[in-house]
């Protein structure tokens, strides 16, 4: 009889605390973006989807980027992170600046709303294309960001390499010298609208530049992940017309070493709980597992027998 109790005791006490033989606990780590940002809101909605797994606890870390996150993956273990999937190719291919190698060990998990390019200055800066940028102070984006990367791609393709001053600073702090007259403009890559530039044309009337034919040409050459996108007119208070931009496709990462039933049941509770990640953020509206295919990397074993369960197809490069 006493001992009975005693097991009943153990049984209960273990069930407490989360350690039952069924749940073992696993400590998760997702890395997105800036604190603030849309993208770590989203993050926020995913750790929340993937801990309506008995046993599954998810922490949310504020990152520099997405080149910082490719980075890490390297030699973290239990870690998920976001990254535009162009550098993912870079990553396997060893290309600058992720020379050093060792990237073969990232898998994919999901696809979450891409990047969409905003090239944004005042409106009283008298730029109107990007072509005007030459000899003005603007900034490219949060240091060592995607967004950095391509918008020094794109005024590369527009013969500005060296030609415009491109200050390297936070990008919180290039929105605030743009407010206080210091730079004429910046780059953020988000999906619309972002609150960023919401938030600026309510002191600060803006103009968005376009992208123009040509040049997208030049850039899909050099990189077919990009795509051609409208920004609709309205979207942005004064933006009243549309603007032809950038987008990049961003997915969901982890590492080969994430335990197959973790990546399973995660990416399962990811797709099943897509309310919770939208209720995150707005964009998390816009998630659509049709953008599996763009992630370059190979999925995660785990992720690939969910996808295989539901009859999505996967790219035979990236099985």
């Amino acid at each position: 009889m006493k001992k009975t109790f005693l097991s009943a005791i153990l049984i209960l006490a273990l069930t407490l605390f989360g350690i039952h033989e069924g749940f073992p606990q696993t400590r998760l780590v997702v890395k997105s973006a800036r604190a603030g940002t849309s993208y770590y809101a989203l993050a926020m909605g995913m750790a929340k989807a993937m801990m309506t797994v008995p046993g599954i606890e998810v922490s949310v870390e504020e990152s520099l980027g997405s080149v910082a996150n490719v980075k890490e993956a390297r030699t973290r273990s239990h870690f998920i992170f976001t990254s535009t999937s162009d550098l993912i190719a870079q990553a396997l291919k060893k290309v600058k600046p992720f020379e050093e190698g060792g990237y073969e060990r990232i898998r994919t998990l999901w696809p979450i709303p891409g990047v969409t390019l905003h090239f944004v200055v005042r409106e009283d800066s008298g730029v109107k294309r990007i072509q005007d940028l030459q000899g003005k102070r603007y900034i490219a984006g949060g240091i060592g960001t995607s967004t950095e990367r391509l918008t020094k791609l794109i005024l590369k393709i527009y013969g500005l390499e060296g030609k415009v001053d491109l200050p390297a600073v936070d990008l919180k702090e290039g929105v605030d010298a743009v407010v206080n007259r210091r730079a004429v403009g910046f780059t953020t890559g988000s999906p619309y609208p972002t609150p960023m530039v919401t938030e600026i044309t309510a002191t600060t009337p803006i103009r968005l530049l376009e992208i123009g034919e040509e040049e997208f040409k030049k850039l899909s050459e050099i990189d077919p992940t990009y795509s051609l996108t409208i920004i609709p007119a309205g979207i942005y208070k004064g933006v009243d017309y549309d603007v032809r931009t950038v987008a990049s496709p961003v997915l969901a990462y982890t590492t080969e070493d994430l335990p197959e039933e973790i990546a399973y049941k995660i990416t399962k509770a990811f797709w099943e709980n897509k309310k919770i990640i939208a209720e995150s953020h707005a964009i998390g509206k816009g998630i659509d597992i049709k953008g599996i295919k763009y992630g370059v990397a190979k999925v995660h074993p785990g992720a690939l027998k969910y996808y295989r369960e539901i009859g999505v197809e996967i790219p035979p490069s990236m099985r």
